[in-house]
């Protein structure tokens, strides 16, 4: 057991800057055992991609990852690993689950797995190095990388995403959709990823300037519909603060109504059919006083130096829209941890070092 870290750097950090060069290895080692899988789940009808908590949200991009580049023409479904076992799906030999896990002994994500393989699903385990015994039972067992220290996972996510993406590719290509760009733009993703990192600094500047704000919203579409949701995930985990995470159009459907003075909006931009109706959203937040910032890939840059429609730009490299996970997860992991810096709480622990929460666990642990 890791000794715990009381300052900065915690664990959480050393994950963050971890991320380019774990990735890159996602995209080498195994690559033909990543492909072989692939091969064999492009025959069958359906595909489902469960997983829960930062893993349902891998799960969620993944799904996206496989329409874009099969022009919508692959049945892939996302599902919650405990949905999928208490009210499951009908499956049969047709079909093809990939169960994702960081430890590879959650229950549910066991209970989904078992479940899989009883009703003769192909099975596919993506998980982290000195996964559990269940795990082996898949069909195919893909390894990630070790252990994460910190209660907020950031490294094993990117890294499930990095096979997931290779997985896709080639999904495709045994489907007939050949997309001769993919593989070279994902190759060059580790890149951009240790570009990414180069906000560091505005980063923890942006996380000082709205540390005090009670509330925050981060919202997007497509694949970044789920980089929002995880990145309120991982505030809520480091800074125990009240986040959310919207699609774009599902904000304007009620939720708009708590945007406020109090609280900051963090949008992105990633270049894509969701931009403008982005702009007007978070323009319109302007006129309640909320704390503005757009995140952006350079296409989706401020229209002029005068652009209203955020009070805080940062871009990030460019990247295909598909792919742009990579590189919006990268910086606002990094605001995520220095607003736990900011906010005085220690962002590697989840509050499991407080009794409260310790006594809580023990009831609801498995």
């Amino acid at each position: 057991m890791s000794e715990a870290r009381t300052q900065h750097p915690f664990y959480l950090y050393d994950a963050i800057h971890q991320q380019p060069a774990l990735v890159r290895r996602m995209l080498t080692d195994r690559r033909d055992l990543v492909e072989h899988a692939a091969q064999v789940a492009a025959e069958k009808d359906r595909l489902w991609i469960v997983g829960i908590g930062s893993s349902l949200h891998t799960a969620e991009i993944a799904g996206h990852f496989v329409r874009h580049l099969t022009a919508g023409r692959a049945d892939a479904r996302a599902a919650q690993s405990f949905e999928f076992v208490f009210y499951p799906p009908a499956l049969s030999a047709r079909d093809a689950v990939i169960i994702l896990s960081h430890t590879g002994i959650t229950k549910c994500t066991i209970d989904a797995l078992e479940f899989a393989r009883h009703a003769g699903a192909l099975t596919i385990a993506i998980s982290g190095e000195n996964e559990g015994e269940a795990m082996r039972s898949a069909d195919f067992l893909i390894p990630t990388c070790e252990q994460e220290i910190s209660f907020a996972y950031t490294k094993s996510l990117t890294c499930a995403l990095a096979r997931l993406a290779l997985f896709s590719i080639a999904f495709a290509e045994i489907r007939g959709e050949k997309n001769l760009s993919a593989k070279r733009t994902l190759d060059g993703i580790p890149d951009l990823m240790q570009q990414a990192l180069g906000l560091e600094a505005r980063m923890k500047k942006l996380a000082e300037k709205i540390s005090d704000r009670s509330r925050m919203v981060l919202t997007g579409a497509g694949p970044n519909w789920h980089t929002a949701r995880e990145i309120a995930l991982k505030i809520k985990e480091t800074s125990f603060a009240p986040t959310e995470g919207e699609q774009i159009e599902q904000l304007r459907h009620g939720p708009f109504s708590e945007i406020d003075q109090r609280m900051t909006l963090v949008a992105l931009l990633a270049g894509g059919a969701a931009d403008a109706r982005t702009r007007m959203i978070v323009r319109a937040a302007g006129e309640t006083g909320a704390h503005r910032v757009a995140l952006h890939v350079p296409a989706a840059q401020p229209e002029n130096p005068g652009d209203q429609t955020a009070d805080d730009w940062f871009a990030v490299p460019a990247v295909e829209e598909w792919l742009s996970p990579f590189v919006f997860l990268v910086p606002l992991q990094l605001l995520t941890y220095f607003l736990a810096l900011a906010r005085g709480t220690n962002p590697d622990h989840g509050r499991l070092d407080q009794s409260e929460h310790a006594r809580a666990q023990n009831i609801y642990r498995y």
